[in-house]
């Protein structure tokens, strides 16, 4: 699966499409192949969902993570700007970029759009079906459009993350790759991967067949009122 990825992924999605998740995998999975890699928080929307908030469990992992640091780690301002621009130009140095919530957080993106031009990069789109904005293919396609409008950088593929938390079962993974698969048809980009829990990842995987790829999701996020 992770072939399928460029030197910089930078994932997008509106509140609930669980974005943040799938960067942390893919950040960690990506570090477990042997690369350097950055996780690089651009979140400015969802304060109970930020990369930030594991920053030190991530980091005792090995892995470099990119945010407001200190007194600032709550704040909704994107990160430090050398710091990412260090990520994007380091060759040598793979990078996830997790991109908060919908248009108006694409914006943090947009100030990069010069910086990331030229470069082995790709901006996907994450796709939670069972939320109430992107449960068909015309919700799905307005807030991309929204995304791509916002940050003035045009989606390289879609991902499939359809689940209801601790209810998701089969169905609903198949159900969301059935609508993913029908809006990458309908405006012409990849879908990348499905992006699951890894308890249901094998089930999944042997469901899709071997063509299409699947990411084993690890929980890291939890709110608050989370036991």
């Amino acid at each position: 699966m992770f072939d399928r990825l460029k030197r910089i992924t930078i994932y997008v999605g509106n509140l609930g499409s669980g974005k943040t998740e799938v960067a942390v995998n893919t950040a960690l999975g990506l570090l477990k192949l042997g690369k350097e890699t950055a996780l690089v928080d651009l979140d400015i929307i969802n304060p109970y969902f930020r990369a930030r908030l594991v920053r030190k469990q991530l980091e005792d992992m090995g892995l470099k993570v990119v945010s407001p640091a200190g007194r600032l780690s709550f704040a909704d301002l994107p990160a430090v700007s050398p710091a990412v621009k260090g990520v994007v130009e380091n060759v040598e140095m793979t990078g996830v970029f997790d991109v908060g919530g919908d248009d108006v957080g694409a914006v943090a993106l947009g100030q990069y759009r010069e910086l990331l031009e030229g470069r082995d990069f790709q901006m996907i789109f994450v796709i939670n079906t069972c939320r109430p904005f992107t449960r068909d293919p015309e919700g799905i396609i307005r807030y991309l459009d929204g995304i791509q409008e916002a940050s003035g950088i045009r989606a390289h593929g879609l991902v499939n993350n359809a689940n209801l938390g601790g209810e998701t079962d089969l169905d609903t993974v198949l159900n969301g790759f059935s609508v993913v698969s029908r809006v990458a048809a309908r405006i012409g980009l990849p879908l990348v991967f499905t992006a699951v829990k890894r308890d249901l990842a094998e089930e999944v995987r042997l469901a899709l067949g071997g063509e299409a790829g699947v990411l084993p999701l690890d929980k890291f996020m939890k709110a608050p009122w989370d036991p």
